[in-house]
């Protein structure tokens, strides 16, 4: 999908390709061509097209909250009428909301708040927790992470909650054909999936937030549309339950950890379904039966990159009802096609084994024999022979990516260079209409900060990190096979921002956060960032760690979840150099102040007095700091909370910019900083929603400095997480990226 933006007026998102975990997906019950996917970080969206592209569907949501979405359902009696699931948990408190659409998606509203859902938590690839009845049409029913179970008779208008206990829901399904008969399966403290988080002292519960909910899932069965229940089952987990379509007693249910199992008697009793599966201990939460040949039955195992060998896409077919399994072929890069580029370096350059992982969901095409389709990590596949082959579209419209920064060429119009959680730095040079990857390291899967010599064509600098939390400042020349480690850091050290001295070209700071025993601070090359050396900043003493309150702002504040400490936090907005003045930059601390040196970091002075930090509060931290390429003398500082406040006698005085209106909360979450046709100073600042702040998703620029401001719609785009803004060097292209939604390009016009 062509994503764009015209200012002011709409963003439209830049052609960047998929990455975020698709979690589920439903196909339109009337149209065989349209199909829904829930993003664990990104809201919903929609393909009309059969999966070939995609497009959000996220008006009418405001929260921090609102995109990640835990479930999705669609009523098959008023198909214009969906609802989702969405949630988080911030300071020990799950938030979460259901919402409903009676527009085909067009626009949301909130129609129940009593359930909390972990949107991009440990059960996010599991079943569906919000069902519509299939018989009666008004009624609703929908699980929460916590908040138990709760019931709609008018169509989702109204909600109250059930009998049942407080439990952690991982399925909610209705029986196809018996009227008022409504299943529940619960999920057990030991069957979450946190391979992905290391506990250390936390602890798995720890980590989440999360509290006791038992070792055991439990099944429920209500036979009266929710007002009564029965506890049928205790024991194994349910992520996700299926109804044969031959028999109306016997049910199959995908249990993580204890595989597939199977009941002949309505769920009262349940045996193992798994004989030909993947040997070994694999989680399950993918089932479904093909409408067309009802002997027929697909799964899939959850598999992940560190596993050995495993198939490269783990899918199996079962035609005797889910008794025998099979592998159902062995797939290689040959069967693949519409897969992005970027998949060929993952696995040893396997591109079938990547498409492969963290399966989450698949459903057989009930319009068209043969036709499958599957979401997983990346995106959204599909097969039109019954899953020998697959396709992918190139996840188009799919830009779910977990982003942390961006920077523009200082020489070169429309060219941009973006870091990402998970992924590599990729460039763009026609203003985001398309990307090309810069190359990773072996061992790193992610990139932070990152910098487009002024002095090198073609030369990038960027931080990359790795897999147990270690780092390393890269360097890439286009041209070259590969990119070099110039600075590698030890465990727990981040590249929070890079920047070329403003006036001598060829010499780079780094801002790297962590343990200061351990190295973090601000460090500096000579040689065009061959080798580094650590300057002489250092915070005061007791601060111990870069940022001093670095568990609260990366993982409580700023993080996309709250157990995966620097995720999507943000970063390359805590230092700057100044254009007017060589060998002077300024360095931030998200509470304790800003400091400026005018000698290349041997020296350095406090300028942060009369700033805000945590003012309000906790939740007022610095998060970025910007010198004015147009009036030498003023330096902009933006708060989460407290907004924008400029200096303009170098740091000696600051004063509050925006916003104005007494008492409003802004987040500067992204900032960037123009210099003008006129001299003047061009801002662009965004504010991400936050739980903490209650803040909604907000955007604004001034063409004068700063003393008028105007608001950019892009209510189209819901509660978006905004990250980072760059203006192009002739300060008329923009991309601004976000954390789950991609990034997003525009022009304007002063």
């Amino acid at each position: 999908m062509e994503n764009s933006l015209n200012l002011p007026g709409v963003l439209l998102p830049a052609a960047l390709g998929g990455g975020g975990y698709i979690t589920g997906l439903l196909q339109h019950p009337a149209d065989n061509r349209v199909l829904y996917a829930r993003c664990d970080v990104a809201g919903v969206f929609c393909s009309s097209d059969g999966g070939e592209s995609w497009e959000t569907l996220n008006r009418g949501l405001t929260q921090a909250y609102h995109h990640q979405v835990q479930s999705f359902a669609i009523s098959c009696h008023h198909p214009e009428v969906m609802f989702r699931c969405c949630g988080e948990v911030r300071s020990r408190t799950f938030y979460g909301a259901v919402h409903k659409s009676a527009d085909g998606g067009n626009s949301w509203y909130e129609v129940c708040g009593g359930m909390g859902f972990y949107g991009n938590g440990p059960t996010r690839m599991y079943g569906e927790v919000i069902a519509v009845d299939p018989v009666h049409p008004g009624i609703v029913a929908a699980g929460g992470y916590t908040g138990g179970l709760w019931i709609s008779r008018d169509e989702g208008e109204s909600w109250e909650q059930s009998s049942l206990p407080e439990e952690r829901f991982g399925c909610v399904a209705f029986h196809p054909d018996q009227q008022g008969m409504l299943y529940a399966g619960t999920i057990s403290d030991e069957e979450l999936n946190m391979d992905y988080a290391d506990p250390g002292e936390y602890g798995i519960l720890g980590l989440l937030q999360d509290r006791p909910r038992g070792k055991a899932g439990r099944l429920y069965l209500s036979r009266d549309s929710g007002q009564s229940w029965e506890l049928l089952v205790e024991g194994p987990s349910f992520a996700g339950l299926s109804f044969d379509s031959r028999d109306p007693q016997r049910l199959l249910a995908a249990c993580i950890w204890g595989g597939i199992k199977s009941s002949a008697d309505g769920g009262q009793t349940w045996q193992s379904a798994g004989e030909g599966l993947l040997k070994g201990e694999q989680r399950y939460g993918a089932l479904v039966q093909d409408w067309h040949i009802p002997e027929r039955w697909y799964t899939a195992p959850d598999l992940r990159p560190q596993m050995q060998d495993i198939p490269p896409i783990p899918l199996y077919v079962s035609d005797d009802g889910a008794e025998r399994w099979k592998l159902l072929h062995h797939h290689n890069d040959n069967d693949l096609s519409g897969f992005p580029a970027y998949m060929d370096s993952f696995n040893g350059g396997s591109r079938a084994s990547a498409a492969g992982w963290a399966i989450s969901k698949i459903i057989v095409d009930r319009f068209t024999p043969g036709r499958l389709y599957l979401c997983n990590w990346y995106g959204v596949a599909y097969s039109g022979d019954g899953g020998m082959t697959w396709r992918a579209g190139q996840f188009r419209g799919l830009e779910t990516t977990c982003m942390e920064a961006v920077v523009a060429d200082k020489l070169q119009p429309g060219k941009f260079c973006v870091t990402m959680a998970d992924h590599s730095p990729k460039v763009t040079e026609d203003g985001g209409l398309s990307f090309r990857s810069l190359p990773g390291l072996s061992g790193y899967s992610g990139s932070s900060a990152a910098v487009i010599s002024a002095a090198d064509p073609g030369l990038y600098l960027y931080g990359l990190i790795g897999h147990g939390r270690t780092a390393c400042i890269a360097v890439y020349r286009d041209g070259e096979d590969r990119a070099r480690a110039a600075l590698t850091l030890g465990p727990g050290l981040f590249v929070q921002a890079l920047r070329e001295d403003g006036n001598q070209p060829g010499i780079y700071y780094a801002y790297v956060d962590g343990a200061v025993s351990a190295g973090a601070g601000i460090y500096r090359s000579r040689d065009g960032g061959t080798s580094w050396d650590r300057t002489a900043f250092r915070p005061p003493a007791y601060v111990e760690t870069l940022p001093h309150q670095k568990r609260w702002i990366e993982a409580e504040l700023l993080s996309v979840v709250v157990y995966q400490v620097k995720n999507a936090c943000g970063s390359n907005q805590l230092m700057d150099t100044n254009p007017h003045q060589a060998g002077q930059l300024i360095a931030g601390e998200a509470t304790e102040g800003i400091w400026q040196s005018s000698d290349h970091g041997d020296t350095w002075d406090f300028i942060g007095e009369g700033l805000p930090f945590q003012l309000g509060g906790p939740a007022s931290v610095l998060s970025s700091v910007a010198y004015s390429p147009s009036c030498p003398g003023t330096i902009y500082a933006g708060f989460i909370s407290e907004g924008l406040w400029r200096s303009s006698d170098g740091g000696q005085s600051w004063h509050k910019l925006f916003p104005v209106m007494a008492g409003k909360l802004f987040n500067v979450s992204a900032l960037c900083v123009g210099r003008g046709e006129h001299g003047e100073d061009v801002l662009i600042s965004a504010s991400e929603p936050m739980v903490r702040t209650c803040t909604e998703s907000e955007m604004a620029w001034s063409r004068d400095g700063g003393d008028t401001w105007e608001e950019w719609e892009h209510a189209p785009l819901g509660a978006v997480r905004w990250k980072g803004i760059a203006l192009d060097c002739e300060v008329r292209q923009v991309l601004a990226v976000t954390c789950g939604n991609g990034a997003f390009r525009g022009t304007i016009s002063l």
